[in-house]
This record gives structure tokens, sequence and C-alpha cells, in this order.
């Protein structure tokens, strides 16, 4: 009988928490909800929820995500299905496509990406207690506010 040797690599912990990624590969697909305490890079198939609201998501170019997405930051180079909320930034870069909203501080869509949805740059820490707004938006003058009523257009 021969005995296989198996080839160990040894692991450095030493590492801070901030410098580790975990990485979802392309020949990898989850159904499910995902949530992590690193950063993630997604290059394979995702379908539920994805969790990082204290880290950074990256959506390589062969990623391709149905789900909802929440994390610190969101960069999209792949295909998102889904709504995108981030604490800080979300990204779509040239190669990426997003159907879905967005709802974060700071957006940008470069030249070249495709995206159909709606955006809300609110940044809700500027909010007292979390409240969120809705309705009619404060008047910003001192004027009192009228209601128009409907008139009628006259054709001529």
């Amino acid at each position: 009988m021969t005995e296989k040797k198996m080839k160990t690599e040894s692991v450095s912990f030493d590492e801070k928490p901030s410098d580790i990624k975990a990485l979802i590969s392309s020949s990898i697909i989850i159904t499910g909800d995902i949530s992590g305490k690193e950063d993630i890079i997604i290059n394979g198939s995702v379908e539920g929820t994805i969790d990082f609201r204290e880290h950074n998501v990256l959506i390589g170019q062969s990623g391709r995500v149905n789900a909802n997405v929440i994390a610190k930051t969101i960069h999209v180079d792949g295909e998102v299905k889904g709504e995108l909320r981030a604490n800080e930034q979300v990204t779509i870069n040239p190669s990426g496509r997003l159907i879905g909203d967005i709802r974060a501080p700071r957006v940008v869509l470069s030249d070249g990406c495709q995206f159909k949805g709606s955006v809300d740059m609110e940044d809700k820490s500027a909010l007292p207690s979390g409240e969120i707004r809705g309705g009619r938006l404060p008047l910003k003058s001192n004027r009192p506010y009228k209601e128009v009523p409907n008139t009628p257009t006259r054709k001529p």
C-alpha cells in the first residue's frame, strides 16, 4: 500500500479582521441567506439575502445575485436583481447591471453601467432617533402652506 502525504499550508492568524475577505467563487451556487462579519467577494450565484451590515460586498464580473443586499459599501461588477442598501456607498461599475432599488447616502453610477430602478439618497443618520420621513417634505420658507384646488384646463 502506498501512503499519500498531504501538504499543509500554514495560515497566519495575525491578520486584522478587516484584512480578511470571504470569497464565493464562480462555481459556487448558494440558495438562502448569508451574513458575516468580514468583507465578501461574490463571483458565484446567490439567491436569498446578503447581510454584511458593517462590511463591504463586491459582486464580481461573474457574480449573479438575485437577492437583497445590505452592507457598508456595495460594488457591483456583475448582475444583481434586488434592493441594495448601503450605510456608506453603492457603486455600479461599467460592467455592472442592477435591476432594483438603491438606498444609500452616496451612489456612483459609472458610465456604461445598466440600471433600472429608483435611488433614495436620504441620509438616515441625519434624522433624529432613526425617524423616517413620510409624506410631504417640510417647507423651506416661513410662508403658510395653502392647498391649490384642482382647476380644469381650458381647451383653445
